[in-house]
């Protein structure tokens, strides 16, 4: 070999090996922030009056989803699909305590996929709606993180994470509380900042390592009760809140109605009929109050992330798992095909991947695994009925789906970009009631136009579709 060509080698050498170990070149680390019960209400989703500065300040720097929905409308079954990719059924993913180990035993959490290729996973707060379900397969500890537990047996209030001395004596006496709460306090006073001081140790302890990370932090607010330190309270002013239209859409069939059981549960809370507008007006107020906490939480974890120098080489998904009936409809929580308890925020933001951009098509929550293994570079397991967002994070004009399916106990939905259609199915499968709504002339959903003879050619083409989707599905 002359001298030349063995310079030029060596040249070609020192090139690769100082490429192969420059931090780009680590595989993506994952940072995944779930919020329950998250509205499509943030300020980078064109809300009035919630203030979510380091949310937007994320769907900036990525690319938020106007039209994300969930497989079902409730805790448990839906983070259930997401973390296992797989579709809800009648016998599968059904409800708020839904197990993945007893629904779909043999699933491939997308942690465990994570796990299984090099990854460090770690589960922090509410993940899986049953904290340690799959926690031997998914988590690199074998157990999720979960606030509270060490609290004196005298101050612990479950899930519900009272502070105020009369809230937790009302508890422990009667097992309910009230809907909103108070407190003149710390952050780390309630779940959700116990929960980030965590992970923020848990980075500290993570960033060193040559080894990539998916962490998954789970924030319990805005979830009821809408507790919070009082300084988000303050953010708003209780007046300022409108209160829905107290009624079903027009010709809604009875079956669209529920009576918001969930809410039942707190000693404010009447045990049937409405809500009165005090109770309503505070709740609205809380539910932002809690929004914004739970914003200050994500802001915590992000500026953690960009301390520790990790942000280029990380993907940051933040979502909810569900929407939120703040009285619309005369609904209160979710429990409904309505859009309000379907959609809910999808931020993304990928290393090298365009910032501020929007993606208006309509995705699922399926996706979101095979999106996570394209990005990273590894493998998607068969079992995953969705597809990968990826090419929309890169370029927000690439197609995006022309229908997307939720469903709820015997009510089965389909949603396309002009209208969605709910079918409600007896024991024999038998179709009992129906709505239809127009998304682009009627996206309050007001009026049922599935009785109206003129729309009888667009209800029998989505009845179809819906039904071939019903038969077909895995």
């Amino acid at each position: 070999m002359n001298y030349n060509a063995l310079v030029s080698l060596l040249l070609l050498f020192t090139s690769f090996n100082s490429w192969a170990t420059t931090p780009a070149d680590k595989q993506p680390n994952v940072l995944f922030i779930m919020v329950d019960d998250l509205r499509v209400e943030l300020g980078s989703y064109g809300g009035k009056h919630v203030l979510s500065p380091n949310i937007d300040k994320l769907a900036q720097q990525g690319t938020r989803f106007a039209n994300a929905y969930v497989s079902v409308p409730v805790c448990g079954a839906s983070r259930a699909s997401l973390f296992t990719g797989i579709r809800a059924t009648p016998t599968r993913f059904k409800n708020y305590y839904t197990w993945v180990e007893k629904d779909a035993p043999n699933a491939t959490t997308i942690f465990e996929q994570f796990k299984n290729n090099g990854y460090n996973t770690s589960g922090y707060g509410k993940i899986f709606h049953q904290r340690q379900d799959t926690a031997q397969q998914s988590w690199t500890s074998k157990k999720a993180w979960v606030p509270g537990t060490t609290k004196p047996s005298a101050l612990k209030t479950g899930p519900y994470d009272y502070m105020l001395p009369a809230n937790i004596a009302e508890y422990h006496e009667t097992g309910k509380g009230p809907t909103t709460e108070i407190f003149e306090g710390a952050d780390n006073s309630y779940y959700d900042g116990q929960t980030v001081d965590q992970v923020m140790d848990k980075m500290d302890e993570l960033a060193p390592s040559a080894q990539p990370f998916f962490i998954a932090v789970g924030l319990s607010k805005p979830h009821l009760p809408f507790n919070a330190p009082k300084k988000y309270w303050d953010m708003y002013d209780a007046k300022q809140f409108d209160l829905a239209e107290n009624a079903l859409p027009i010709g809604a069939p009875e079956q669209a109605y529920h009576s918001f059981g969930e809410l039942r549960r707190y000693s404010d809370t009447p045990p049937t009929g409405p809500i009165g507008d005090e109770q309503a007006r505070r709740m609205i107020h809380g539910y932002h109050a809690a929004v914004s906490y739970a914003d200050a939480q994500v802001g915590k974890v992000l500026s953690k992330l960009d301390e520790l120098g990790l942000r280029d080489n990380t993907i940051v998904v933040l979502m909810g798992d569900h929407g939120y009936s703040l009285g619309e409809h005369g609904l209160w929580a979710k429990h409904s095909t309505f859009d309000v308890a379907t959609r809910t925020p999808l931020i993304i933001h990928a290393p090298n991947m365009p910032a501020n951009q929007t993606v208006t098509g309509l995705v699922e929550f399926i996706d979101i695994f095979p999106t996570l293994t394209e990005l990273a570079g590894i493998d998607t397991p068969a079992q995953t009925a969705g597809m990968s967002l990826a090419k929309l994070v890169e370029n927000n004009c690439y197609p995006a789906k022309t229908s997307v399916f939720m469903r709820y106990h015997n009510a089965e939905a389909i949603r396309t970009y002009q209208y969605t259609l709910t079918q409600w199915f007896n024991a024999n499968n038998n179709m009992v009631a129906e709505m239809l709504y127009d998304n682009k002339n009627d996206p309050d959903e007001t009026v049922n136009l599935a009785l109206i003879s003129e729309y009888k050619e667009v209800l029998d083409d989505l009845s179809q579709q819906l039904a071939t989707y019903i038969n077909t599905r895995e």
